[in-house]
């Protein structure tokens, strides 16, 4: 169905469907921007990849997805206009958003007042409570699956793993679907998954929303594991004093191990933390506005001892699952991860930079004074070392002008090529990738017109729910260097002016 790993079917037609843009990229295809020619609407149009397809698995998956979610009448899930076949390739015709993904949210703005982080859990669960009395299981509840309008109108989207909860031979064959991060205890273990592994994963989302944080940081995926499996909730209050401590025992109970002791139902668990405000509900969401890199999140949850055989058991078991796919993600990145020698190398008219540049803060360690030498507008810029965790400096930085297509940029310095190769890697893992303007691969090299001959660095182009973002490096400088906008054009216009 494409002509390539990277390439975009933008400007074609699929059946009655002319695709006009990518939105996004992802393991269970991808989603366009599209005109139904037909009824004359503007739709996103998700399109499963060859493979998939012609998988009577995945068929069956992605057709109950649409089946199940069909079903659905609530505001807050995105509604299904029409799902099926065109020439051999399954599609689902879905409402277009126009807004961003809760994590992109949490990313640009920072943790939300609680205020504002209670009314978007209240909606999400007015979606899973609609869903639950169908029948239907979310599975996949994350902020990447959380849709905000502008006026902050919530919806819940992706019910691309949800299956009916008295039908759920497909993922009683081992198949392991959704985000670590967020995943209930019992979808480790092996025992029944219910609505309230949903509500589970609610909770977790409302903890990300108030600190801005995982609730379990962790450094690997059998760490994280753990954690879910053996960890106490985490306590919103002890990373945000401001948070009210009546959170905590919300959050507990919501993440609670065994699924009997959790809310009965994603609606009470909402009616709970509305509780929790008391007279803040009507407090200014002010703190929306805060940088994110202010806050620091909870430490990534170290070693521990003592481990049941079945806990160590359900943790080697869904990491060789997670391996697996990591094997299938640097497949089929082809020469990128064996030093890039075969990518098409991307010149470009770029101005080295020559000198440092104003607005370096003498109070920081001299390591990120260095780095606020080499990037743009440090006066947006604040500390943000956490974000990777090998950077031996990094910053957040604000947008260099309201007219620039850059809306965030985050640069890191690292100690040696290979942290940055590193870093590079797992920056675009994020990422939905796609040709840069002008290129047909993604990610490439780049390097600056009066060294043609010479590999300045990497570079890749991708989307994040429908967000544009550049990922580059510097190889002479050891630098990183990430930034996000609404339109690739127009933040690729901006990276030839700044890199």
């Amino acid at each position: 169905m494409t002509s390539g790993p990277h390439s975009s079917r933008a400007g074609s037609m699929f059946g009655p469907y002319r695709l006009t843009r990518l939105l996004g990229r992802g393991g269970m295809g991808e989603v366009y921007e599209a005109e139904d020619t037909v009824k004359g609407r503007t739709v996103a149009l998700k399109l499963l990849p060859d493979a998939l397809s012609h998988d009577p698995v995945f068929r069956e998956r992605l057709q109950r997805e649409a089946r199940a979610a069909g079903r659905l009448q609530e505001p807050h899930v995105v509604p299904i206009h029409n799902y099926g076949e065109i020439d051999g390739h399954l599609f689902v015709d879905m409402r277009l958003i126009d807004g961003i993904d809760l994590r992109t949210a949490l990313a640009r703005s920072g943790p939300m007042a609680p205020p504002r982080a209670v009314s978007v859990v209240r909606q999400i669960a007015g979606a899973l409570d609609a869903a639950h009395a169908a029948g239907v299981l979310h599975r996949d509840v994350k902020p990447e699956n959380i849709l905000l309008t502008a006026d902050d109108f919530a919806y819940l989207v992706d019910f691309g793993i949800a299956s009916a909860a008295s039908e759920n031979s497909l993922t009683d064959q081992g198949t392991t679907i959704g985000t670590f991060a967020y995943m209930a205890p019992e979808r480790f273990s092996g025992g029944p998954v219910t609505h309230r592994a949903d509500v589970y994963a609610l909770a977790c989302v409302l903890h990300q929303c108030l600190t801005g944080a995982q609730p379990y940081p962790a450094d690997s995926v059998s760490t994280l594991i753990t954690a879910h499996l053996m960890d106490p909730p985490p306590a919103p209050s002890r990373l945000r004093p401001d948070i009210p401590a009546e959170f905590d025992a919300v959050v507990a109970r919501g993440m609670a191990k065994n699924a009997d002791d959790r809310y009965a139902s994603a609606g009470e668990f909402a009616r709970a933390a509305e509780a929790a405000l008391g007279d803040r509900a009507t407090t200014s969401a002010q703190a929306d506005t805060m940088p994110a890199a202010v806050l620091r999140g909870a430490a990534p949850a170290g070693r521990r001892s003592g481990r049941s055989l079945a806990v160590i058991g359900a943790v080697a078991a869904v990491a060789l699952v997670a391996v697996a796919g990591a094997a299938v993600w640097l497949a089929g990145r082809g020469d990128h991860a064996t030093g890039m020698s075969a990518t098409q190398t991307i010149t470009r008219t770029v101005v080295k930079p020559s000198a440092a540049l104003p607005g370096a803060d003498t109070d920081l360690p001299p390591t990120e004074r260095d780095l606020l030498e080499v990037v743009i507008h440090p006066d947006t810029c604040v500390p943000d070392k956490d974000r990777i965790g090998n950077a031996v400096a990094a910053v957040t930085c604000g947008p260099t002008s309201p007219s620039s297509g850059q809306q965030t940029a985050y640069f890191a310095l690292f100690a040696n090529a290979d942290d940055l190769d590193r870093a590079f890697d797992e920056v675009i893992a994020y990422d939905d990738l796609t040709p840069c303007p002008n290129s047909d691969d993604s990610p490439t090299n780049w390097d600056y017109e009066d060294s043609a001959d010479e590999v300045a660095g990497s570079l890749a182009c991708g989307t994040y729910e429908g967000f544009a973002d550049i990922v580059w490096t510097r190889d002479s400088d050891l630098l990183l260097g990430t930034a996000r906008g609404r339109h690739l054009d127009r933040l690729y216009d901006w990276w030839i002016d700044n890199a």
